[in-house]
């Protein structure tokens, strides 16, 4: 009697050779992608970033402010320098001087025949007596001054002399003008002068 064949049973991994393997492949090559796409973005992320930054770099954000004109005023001075310069009136026994003072920087401007004028004395009396005189509005002399300046005034005058004091106050400087006529043959055509002489003097104390 012929012995009986055994039956082996197979458990599920002999039945499918093989299966494992196959899952671990998968495996890998889907690390492999992943791999491959992180590589990419990386890629990308950092040729755009250094493109910025290179882009940046070159460009150039360096601006100027806009460049602002101002005209300046349509009144224009010729500049003072000798009593040449000066529209005197033609009387030949006439004398005329001339002293312009800053005196807030205590610098003297412009000045002819100071002698005739004062003494340092003289000039201490003048600007006290300026001090307490007040405030003109209806100026006969400086009349064509701009508007808003602050004036002060003494006038003295004889048969044949003539003296003008002022103290004119801007907001950048203080004035002190002295025009003085003497031994004049003709003191009224003389005086006639001395408004056309403060606007002069006046504009050129602006240039220094």
């Amino acid at each position: 009697m012929l012995p009986k064949e055994e039956k082996i049973k197979k458990s599920p991994d002999e039945k499918q050779p093989g299966l494992f393997d196959k899952e671990d492949e998968r495996k890998r090559l889907t690390k492999k992608r992943r791999f491959v796409y992180i590589a990419l973005i990386l890629t990308v992320g950092l040729s755009s970033f250094f493109w910025i930054f290179n882009s940046i770099k070159k460009a150039d954000f360096s601006f100027k402010l806009p460049t602002l004109n101002f005209k300046k005023s349509s009144i224009k001075s010729t500049p003072i320098k000798t009593t040449a310069d000066f529209s005197l009136p033609k009387d030949a026994s006439s004398t005329w001087s001339f002293f312009l003072k800053r005196l807030d920087n205590d610098s003297i401007i412009f000045q002819n025949n100071q002698d005739l004028i004062f003494t340092p004395q003289d000039l201490n009396s003048i600007l006290i007596k300026l001090d307490q005189t007040g405030y003109t509005t209806t100026s006969l002399y400086a009349s064509t001054l701009p508007k808003g300046l602050k004036i002060k005034e003494i006038i003295e005058e004889n048969d044949k002399n003539f003296s003008y004091f002022s103290k004119i106050i801007t907001p950048s400087q203080e004035l002190l003008l002295i025009i003085k006529i003497s031994d004049s043959s003709n003191l009224s055509q003389a005086k006639n002068q001395v408004s056309g002489l403060v606007d002069q003097l006046y504009w050129y104390s602006l240039q220094k």
